[in-house]
């Protein structure tokens, strides 16, 4: 589980000696994760520290001007991975950090905070411009970025983290603390609130908020990601603590399932690391006798496999990870209090109750008056919901297999029973009975010559089953 995972421009000050004595500074700073003696030489980039629970790695991917840290350590939820990676070439840091569960781990749900690592960063100043704003932990006036915002907002200009926008209520003050929101959102989103002079009603149809006060907005920077609107107006979100709760959760979890770069991880910088080591091994072929050429060129052919198998179990690891983020995320926000409890009926299949519920919603709001309060009620809940549509393919599936019924076939039979239908025989009739409950049962002929016969039975299951 990925608990922080940022990437964020740094100054040219900030470099290779730096980095290293701002690690060693963050160990010797924490109260539990301390080495009793950690000291470096100033000089070399591949050292390394060891405890009985605990280590920290510095490592250096020299020809990619790349250093890195790996602290490790292990406690009663897992073990934590805490990486810091310098790229000096292209000017900017990486930072995540992750638990690994083992098999002592316990329930585990991340409050998400910025590390003092990257607290460092910032109060010393070493964070560089992400374009035209600042990463730092401080809100900033719309007014003061009229122009650079315009940019962004427009699509002539991208950042390299997500912008929070935050409008005034009708009352004038704003919905959350925003020098606490800043705060707590320093390395991973830029904090922008409404000022005096532009309003943030001026980009309402840019930002799909409508001009409504009392707003959260979030920009992300991938353009293809729509913008998220959080509405922090109505008797809910008076808890101050629940305001500032949802808006750094939709900002972590953007964050925390981007996938970077192979040379932004540390499993990556190994691996690279490890290319440039064979490199210069099969560079010194040449002072070999000639009759090893043979044996060099399956070795260079093997070290080559190995090299494109290594990339692709890291980027597989990767994709996994974001993917197990992802449904974590999932995971632990069905732990809050729920919109609707379960009652006694079960799923016939996985998420057979969602969809019903969701297909039922999407059906009422074609209907409902527009604009009003069960509208926006209906149209949120289907918009923060996805399902997959499976009663409706269940029903097409079903009117297309019968239309024209004459007997039951094997296939028929076999689509049938795959889609959960018990059949029986009942004299002249088979008795079709969906997931053996027989409160939904129905009768069918076993030769039918009605031709209507087949689409009378699709409309019943489709009424009474689906």
């Amino acid at each position: 589980m990925i608990t922080y995972s940022t990437k964020f421009p740094i100054k040219e000050s900030f470099d290779k000696k730096t980095f290293v004595e701002m690690v060693i500074k963050w160990n010797q700073g924490s109260k539990y994760d301390k080495f009793d003696s950690l000291e470096w030489d100033g000089e070399s980039f591949s050292t390394s520290w060891e405890d009985d629970d605990k280590k920290l790695i510095i490592d250096e991917l020299s020809p990619k001007e790349v250093v890195a840290s790996r602290f490790q350590k292990e406690d009663e939820h897992g073990l934590w991975k805490t990486d810091f990676i310098l790229n000096c070439d292209k000017k900017y840091i990486t930072i995540r950090v992750e638990l690994e569960t083992t098999q002592f781990t316990t329930d585990f749900y991340p409050n998400y905070y910025p590390p003092f690592f990257v607290k460092q960063i910032i109060y010393w100043e070493y964070a560089g411009e992400d374009g035209c704003l600042p990463v730092d932990q401080d809100a900033h006036c719309l007014d003061s970025y009229k122009g650079d915002i315009d940019d962004i907002v427009f699509g002539r200009a991208s950042l390299a983290l997500p912008i929070v926008f935050v409008s005034k209520k009708p009352e004038g003050d704003f919905p959350v603390d925003l020098s606490a929101l800043a705060f707590k959102l320093q390395g991973v989103a830029h904090v922008i609130y409404e000022g005096n002079a532009v309003e943030l009603g001026t980009y309402a149809s840019q930002l799909d908020c409508e001009g409504k006060n009392g707003t959260a907005i979030i920009i992300y920077p991938n353009k293809n990601m729509k913008r998220k609107v959080i509405n922090l107006s109505g008797v809910n979100n008076e808890n101050p603590d629940q305001v500032m709760t949802r808006i750094t959760n939709a900002v972590y979890e953007f964050s925390n399932q981007v996938m970077r770069l192979d040379i932004d991880t540390w499993e990556g910088i190994q691996n690279e690391k490890l290319h440039f080591q064979n490199g210069m091994l099969l560079s010194d072929r040449k002072i070999l006798e000639e009759e090893n050429a043979e044996l060099y060129e399956v070795f260079e052919e093997q070290l080559s496999k190995t090299e494109e198998i290594n990339q692709e179990l890291n980027r597989e690891i990767q994709r996994l990870t974001i993917e197990n983020q992802a449904l974590r995320m999932r995971l632990a926000s069905r732990d809050k209090q729920p919109l609707i409890y379960m009652g006694e009926e079960a799923d016939f299949y996985e998420g057979e109750i969602r969809e019903i519920i969701l297909e039922i919603l999407e059906d009422y709001s074609r209907n409902v008056q527009k604009d009003t309060r069960r509208d926006h009620i209906v149209m949120d809940l289907l918009e923060n919901n996805n399902f997959e549509h499976i009663p409706a393919k269940r029903r097409e599936q079903i009117k297309v297999a019968l239309k024209g019924y004459k007997s039951l076939g094997g296939s028929l039979r076999r689509l049938l029973e795959s889609m959960g239908f018990v059949i029986t025989d009942d004299g002249k009739h088979y008795k079709w009975t969906y997931f053996g409950d027989h409160r939904y049962s129905a009768t069918m002929a076993k030769t039918s010559s009605d031709n209507r016969a087949g689409m009378n039975m699709a409309s019943l299951i489709d009424n009474l089953m689906l």
